[in-house]
């Protein structure tokens, strides 16, 4: 859904041809010029800006660059628990119970604030807050997502699965060239992420290319029999979701059914 985001910021700001002509073209020339107005940016390894000190809280949508939601404790550990590329937004997060939340750029990141056109475009204001609505459930589904990968998978199916999770996203806002995409991601970076050591993640990387499962070169990533890998990390695509969620609740209804906890007994029993 953050493609439907993208699209969304990009027609809404959508120069005409110069073939058209009249009040239209300026219309959507002013538009453009507002756009270009609103985009900050932000070097590799800055903290995103999510608040003004006068309290005007932002609306921000990555147009172009990488960026990830983490947390640090004080002792400079960090988790990293969420990636953003372009067409997400980026959303404000109150602090937690553990570590310093934020949002960090990992490159050099464009971004815009689209608040003021939510507020003085109509047109606009319908399509962008549904948008919005839809690619917030999409982030709590791959936080859900996260949860089971960090607790559950083991450290070959973790890279592999968010592997194919950043392909998936990156396919859907057309980043994709064949199965290979560019992927600004040290191991450094990868184990915060997925909560390995470093050396664990490099071992992990080797042993995928080995096997002749991922090839990583010069930045790029090429993922060699999708099928198979998403069978070998339990991945299952946005576009699986409709057909497998309905055979999963009928499942997960039977299961449940027959896991009914036993009758309560006292210590003394």
């Amino acid at each position: 859904m953050e493609g439907d985001i993208r699209s969304t910021v990009k027609s809404s700001f959508q120069i005409s041809t110069l073939s058209e002509s009249g009040s239209g073209y300026v219309s959507d020339v002013e538009r453009v010029r507002a756009f270009w107005r609103h985009v900050e940016h932000y070097d590799a390894g800055s903290q995103v800006r999510q608040g003004e000190r006068s309290g005007l809280e932002k609306r921000l949508i990555i147009v172009s660059g990488w960026a990830c939601e983490l947390r640090i404790l004080p002792d400079g550990r960090r988790q990293i628990f969420s990636f953003l590329l372009p067409g997400d937004a980026i959303e404000a997060r109150g602090a937690g119970s553990v570590g310093a939340c934020g949002v960090v750029a990992l490159t050099r990141l464009e971004v815009v604030n689209h608040g003021p056109q939510l507020t003085a475009d109509p047109a606009y204001r319908d399509a962008a807050r549904q948008a919005l609505y839809e690619a917030a459930l999409q982030r709590e589904r791959r936080l859900y997502d996260h949860l089971v990968r960090m607790g559950r998978l083991s450290a070959k199916e973790r890279v592999i699965h968010l592997l194919l999770e950043l392909h998936e996203r990156l396919e859907r806002v057309g980043l994709v060239h064949g199965e290979t995409f560019k992927i600004p991601l040290t191991q450094e970076v990868f184990a915060d992420a997925l909560g390995l050591s470093v050396v664990h993640i490099n071992r992990t990387l080797k042993g995928l290319r080995k096997e002749g499962w991922v090839c990583i070169k010069a930045g790029s990533v090429t993922l060699r029999n999708r099928p198979r890998l998403a069978a070998a990390s339990c991945y299952r695509s946005e576009a699986d979701d409709l057909e497998f969620d309905a055979l999963m609740q009928r499942a997960g209804e039977d299961r449940m059914s027959c896991a009914a906890p036993p009758p309560r007994r006292n210590l003394s029993a």
